[in-house]
């Protein structure tokens, strides 16, 4: 192991942050070192079947060594919100590694076998870890994070079936399903066509049996709405119902 990370590597925390409920599907980019990142493929794990493990690959496109700590943890929601839990489910190996200058480095992503239960929620958590030469006196150093989904069993669980609806300044999202679905791309339109702004809509997940909320800070629209939306990776426009009261 690089000696300039071995110390670093030791203390670090092994428990994810509440900073890390934000998932991301992208690297997120730290703009002091933009020439310092990683990439990682694919965006998105799933496991059926027998099939027990899959394979990440973090790739170091730099000039320089970049720590890289892997971990994966129980993903559910909770009032609208996601919840992350550690978890033995699934294993990550290595889980701490130094990747060289232009080097890929492979991550075993392996799952327990466990009963059959419908789909089970993970997320692989990928910490790129601040080079220490790097640091300047009074600069905290952070280290750069993005998560991405870990599905298990998803076949054997029933498709999302998404209930839409607005009340007052408020858009929801209800998935009677057991599927998780993955939506981008919310627009929503009032009576006379016109746009509707929908408070931090980007790329969000709804599980099976849980909800999501967005609020709409111009107050509840008037008219017939209409949502368009990419829900795993094909286009929906579908009425929503609004009760403005």
């Amino acid at each position: 192991m690089n000696a300039r990370f071995a110390s670093l590597l030791a203390a670090l925390s092994l428990t994810l942050p509440a900073s890390a409920a934000q998932a991301q599907e992208a690297p997120a980019i730290d703009s002091a070192t933009p020439s310092a990142r990683v990439t990682v493929a694919p965006l998105r794990l799933e496991l059926d079947g027998e099939r027990m493990h899959e394979t990440l690959r973090v790739i170091n496109p730099s000039d320089r060594p970049i720590g890289i700590q892997v971990r994966a943890f129980a993903w559910t929601q909770a009032d609208g919100e996601d919840v992350y839990a550690p978890t033995t489910d699934v294993l990550v190996s290595p889980a701490i590694v130094v990747i060289e200058p232009g080097e890929t480095q492979f991550f075993r992503v392996q799952r327990r076998a466990l009963p059959a239960a419908g789909e089970r929620r993970y997320r692989v958590a990928i910490d790129q870890l601040p080079d220490p030469e790097l640091a300047q006196n009074g600069t905290a150093m952070t280290r750069i994070r993005f998560t991405i989904p870990l599905f298990v069993d998803r076949a054997t669980a029933t498709p999302a079936q998404l209930d839409w609806s607005v009340k007052g300044d408020t858009l929801r999202v209800a998935n009677r399903g057991q599927q998780s679905a993955r939506m981008v791309s919310l627009a929503l339109t009032n009576g006379v066509n016109a746009p509707v702004d929908i408070q931090g809509a980007s790329l969000h997940y709804v599980h099976g049996g849980s909800w999501l909320e967005w609020k709409l800070p111009a107050g509840c629209p008037t008219g017939p709405l209409t949502l368009q939306a990419r829900i795993e990776g094909d286009t929906h426009r579908v009425q929503v119902p609004a009760t403005c009261s």
